[in-house]
């Protein structure tokens, strides 16, 4: 009946038991921290490209913001000028014939 008692009741770890389940422990936590350094990597490396993007981008709309305002520019004179020549020519004539 003793013999029945003790295959029953669990045995106290050794601390070789203990040693072994640390050094698992410790594993596993070694192994997880890899993963998390490898994902704070790719994270790194995702925002190292979008802050390129942004740079791009940044650059590209302010080239295309002074293409737009020369083109505006240009089209506006192109526009005015002829216009205002030709209601200055009557004036800028008599100025010079009176002046004669």
């Amino acid at each position: 009946m003793t013999s029945f008692m003790q295959a029953d009741t669990p045995r106290e770890p050794t601390i070789a038991d203990v040693l072994t389940e640390l050094r698992e422990f410790k594993a596993d936590v070694d192994r997880r921290f890899e993963q998390v350094d490898q994902r704070f990597e790719q994270v790194d490396q995702r925002l190292e490209k979008l802050d390129y993007k942004f740079d791009t981008y940044e650059k590209s709309a302010d080239k295309l913001l002074r293409l737009a305002t020369t083109i505006i520019v240009a089209a506006a004179t192109v526009a005015v000028l002829p216009s205002a020549l030709q209601a200055i020519g009557p004036l800028l004539t008599q100025m010079v014939t009176s002046g004669q």
